[in-house]
């Protein structure tokens, strides 16, 4: 299918009126400073996020992990990925970073193999010293106090720039990659992994595309193989977005059968900014994904900032759902900085959030020349069309992101129960070269990026008796708060077995049928953010 976006009518009735920003909610939760190289980071052109939380090593150590990558156009020897160890109350164990010199558009991911946790960072290599520019990949272990790197692998070489995109989930990982002039490649595989077994695989029909995002989908429609890569792209003059599909399984064995385009659109004034689509991990019924495209454009003395996400999901409707995230006009202060939108979904897949960057006037930073990292929710749970909720538009930073900004999402949103949406930016520093990378987290079943205190995720909570343990066909513990609270049980080998939320009473006893579990050792855990309780405990089910 195909849509006309962006009449000349409706932009001529947005210069018109000049459409004042919505009243965004402040971030007061802080925002945190990367482990990176000696001082501030030098200018961050890309940056990825990626976590994995709760999650048990071999020796029994229940952890969250995070890594943030960076690269640095200006200082190519900078470019590097930051990574933090927690214990499951969020101490901090370990952080430290890695430098990839030479490197440029930097995505990186963890996954589980075999009981192990990795690092998968894709990037364009660009060594204006040898000359030589490819497309590689570099595969890192969680090792005590370290990062190990195990290899790095050439995907193929590329004279010029394009972007690089990875993707990985409980099944497998991918990587999707660009070659200016040639087209789109695609690589999988799934667990275990220690390279790729087929070389890459040219999508056909892309040879004028660029730009390439991916995403691992479980689940029902498309191929009905039930594992598909789905892409989205622009062509080269970056006015028109496809999403296209392609059945993981061939993709693993070499082949581009059954690749298919689903959907596109075309703008009809900016360029896009590189467009990005997420999945949930695992989704049951139809097609679930949502693609984010934005554009900016100078007109005049006014900015045209416009932001929409594409919404797949065939609970709903057969088709995608185009919805409107920002559209409206501003002054124009001498620079403007692409709006670049991010997307990732919530832990249970009925809401989709969206982050990109932004010029318009705020209450905390009202010049239009600062640069500003703003979300907005989707609800998208299939009983009805997928619609912004205006109450949850906020900004993630009340710090302007400096000249160069950049805002990225996590994307696991099945493994990460302990603290939720997790994000990385760019942020002005006071400190020469006045740049830096910042992070920091929204629990699930929250709006907003609000204070800390009032967050609130929850210090380790020991006064909760979970028996009995080990334990057999139930488990149950005595409510310690009236509130709302999440209680999951994750197998070792970090899927989650049993999850569910409810308001709860004081002294309820909550019990936990687990008789259809199957034997062997779980993580536990629940939570109530306005209670401050996060319990955590390993129980062994006979």
């Amino acid at each position: 299918m195909y849509k006309q976006l962006l009449h000349a009518t409706l932009l001529g009735g947005l210069l018109a009126s000049m459409t004042p920003a919505l009243a965004q909610n402040p971030a007061t939760q802080p925002d945190f400073q990367l482990p990176t190289v000696m001082g501030p980071v030098m200018r961050p052109q890309n940056a990825s996020s990626s976590t994995m939380q709760l999650v048990t090593f071999p020796s029994g150590a229940v952890e969250n992990l995070y890594i943030h990558s960076w690269d640095v156009f200006s200082s190519p020897s900078n470019s590097g990925i930051a990574w933090r160890r927690t214990d499951p109350s969020g101490s901090l164990i370990w952080e430290d970073y890695v430098l990839i010199p030479y490197a440029e558009d930097i995505d990186a991911v963890i996954y589980e193999d075999g009981g192990q946790f990795y690092v998968l960072a894709a990037y364009y290599y660009n060594n204006s010293f040898t000359g030589i520019r490819e497309h590689r990949y570099d595969t890192y272990r969680f090792d005590p106090g370290v990062l190990t790197l195990l290899g790095t692998t050439t995907l193929g070489s590329s004279p010029s720039f394009g972007r690089i995109n990875v993707d990985a989930s409980m099944y497998g990982v991918a990587i999707t990659w660009c070659e200016p002039g040639v087209g789109i490649f695609a690589q999988a595989s799934t667990f275990p992994f220690s390279g790729f077994a087929t070389g890459p695989v040219f999508l056909p029909g892309t040879s004028n595309q660029v730009d390439p995002d991916i995403c691992i989908r479980r689940g029902g429609g498309g191929s009905w193989t039930g594992l598909d890569l789905q892409l989205v792209t622009l062509d080269n003059s970056q006015i028109s977005l496809f999403e296209h599909r392609v059945p993981f399984f061939n993709v693993e064995a070499g082949s581009s059968a059954g690749f298919t385009t689903e959907y596109g659109t075309m703008s009809s004034w900016g360029r896009y900014s590189p467009p990005r689509i997420e999945c949930p991990d695992i989704w049951g019924n139809g097609q679930r994904w949502t693609v984010t495209m934005g554009w900016n454009v100078v007109s005049g003395g006014s900015v045209i900032e416009w932001v929409d996400a594409v919404v797949m999901n065939e609970d709903f409707a057969p088709a995608p759902t185009l919805v409107n995230i920002s559209s409206l006009a501003y002054p124009f202060a001498g620079w403007v900085e692409p709006c670049d939108p991010v997307v990732t979904y919530n832990r249970d897949a009925d809401v989709a959030t969206i982050g990109w960057i932004s010029q318009q006037p705020t209450s905390v930073l009202p010049s239009t020349s600062d640069k500003k990292y703003l979300a907005m929710d989707i609800r998208d749970d299939g009983s009805t069309s997928p619609a912004t909720l205006p109450w949850t538009f906020n900004m993630i930073s009340n710090t302007s992101g400096g000249n160069e900004a950049v805002l990225a999402f996590s994307g696991q949103n099945l493994n990460s129960d302990f603290d939720g949406l997790h994000t990385a930016f760019s942020q002005f520093h006071p400190a020469f070269p006045n740049y830096c990378m910042m992070y920091k987290s929204r629990p699930f079943g929250l709006m907003t990026f609000s204070d800390k205190a009032k967050l609130n995720p929850g210090a380790a909570t020991n006064d909760i008796a979970i028996s009995p343990n080990p334990f057999s066909n139930a488990l149950s513990f005595v409510v310690p708060a009236a509130g709302n609270y999440t209680i999951s049980l994750i197998g070792l080998d970090g899927r989650v077995a049993y999850t569910h939320t409810e308001i709860l009473t004081k002294g309820q006893s909550f019990k936990v049928a687990t008789q259809e579990l199957a034997a062997g050792n779980y993580i536990m855990n629940i939570r109530s953010v306005e209670n401050n309780v996060n319990k955590v405990e390993k129980l062994v089910k006979h």
